[in-house]
């Protein structure tokens, strides 16, 4: 009897069982129904930029630089103007070699960007800043190279006067300084050397020979005194005579051009994209 009980209810349960799933996915169904629809993804998901994102005005010449450097290795000849004009135009503190460095971009990028008068006046004034520079080929458009000679060709006479403005005739008695504001760089190097290391020796010498003179100019106990001496004058003698080279050689060279010099172991500045090099 009571089996057949349990055989009688299964099918009421079964029943009950599916009713109450069906009433569930009817609950959902609605509430997925009356839900508002999700928002699409669009400009308003996207964060807003953050403030101060864009980079800031370079306030230093070495800066400025940098960027003109990074502009002009890609190519950015419109950036090579924008940031170079700051520091050739004196509106940032700059060296002069900061200074020529930013003329030399910048009559490179006016030019490159049709600008040829604007070129022409930054290489001008660069002339006028250091007259014996020269572009570097390997680096430099030919075309380039060429209209930088057509300006210093243009402009001989008026870089001539103003590297002349820049000159004191007083410099040549005080060699190597007159080799320098000539433009014979390895010159006054190789006489500032033979001055430093001459007066040196004097100096050294001659206090040796005051340490071990004795009474009545004896040496006595120093053998070697005698050949102290001998270095002494030496040096003394070596010393006069490359003093009086430099001021014959500065006073010979005043009136020339450092570029009509070539041959005369002077050094060469040259500009490249890497900055100012000095070749001999």
């Amino acid at each position: 009897m009571s089996a057949t009980r349990h055989t009688r209810s299964f099918p009421f349960a079964l029943a009950a069982a599916v009713f109450a799933s069906l009433s569930l996915n009817a609950v959902a169904a609605q509430a997925q129904t009356s839900a508002p629809p999700a928002a699409p993804p669009g400009p308003a998901a996207v964060s807003p930029p953050v403030a101060g994102s864009v980079p800031a005005a370079p306030s230093d010449a070495a800066s400025s630089l940098e960027r003109v450097r990074a502009s002009y290795e890609y190519g950015d000849i419109d950036d090579v103007v924008e940031w170079a004009r700051p520091v050739a135009e004196g509106r940032l503190d700059a060296t002069p070699a900061q200074r020529a460095l930013a003329l030399r971009y910048l009559g490179i990028g006016l030019y490159l960007t049709g600008r040829a008068p604007g070129a022409e006046a930054a290489f001008f004034e660069l002339l006028r800043l250091r007259p014996d520079t020269v572009l570097d080929p390997r680096t430099t458009r030919p075309d380039v190279v060429t209209f930088f000679e057509h300006v210093r060709t243009g402009h001989a006479q008026e870089i001539k006067d103003s590297a002349h403005k820049h000159k004191a005739f007083i410099w040549n008695f005080i060699p190597p300084v007159g080799q320098f504001q000539n433009g014979h760089t390895a010159r006054g190097l190789l006489i500032g050397g033979v001055e430093v290391a001459s007066l040196a020796m004097t100096i050294t010498s001659y206090a040796l020979l005051s340490s071990w003179e004795q009474p009545h100019h004896e040496f006595t106990g120093h053998p070697e005194a005698q050949t102290m001496k001998v270095v002494n004058f030496v040096s003394i003698g070596v010393l006069a005579a490359t003093y009086f080279y430099g001021v014959l050689d500065g006073i010979g060279h005043y009136n020339d051009l450092p570029d009509e010099n070539e041959g005369s172991g002077r050094g060469r500045l040259s500009l490249s994209p890497g900055g100012l090099s000095l070749t001999f």
